[in-house]
């Protein structure tokens, strides 16, 4: 798996939540965020709901 970041929220840019794409897989993303607890959406098993900047989407679709 190689990944590119494609957007973040963070100076660092490492450790914080981001939008990042595996050049192997051109279609997938890893999104890392801030687990929701409760999740406002269905999830399925072994999933978690996260919370990202909307800025953070669009920059990551900017980045491609």
């Amino acid at each position: 798996m190689a990944l590119r970041q494609l957007a973040n929220e963070c100076e660092d840019g490492k450790t914080c939540p981001g939008v990042w794409r595996d050049d192997d897989n051109p279609h997938d993303v890893v999104v890392v965020g801030r687990v929701l607890e409760s999740a406002p959406v269905p999830v399925g098993r072994g999933e978690k709901a996260v919370l990202l900047r909307w800025q953070t989407v669009c920059d990551a679709v900017q980045g491609v």
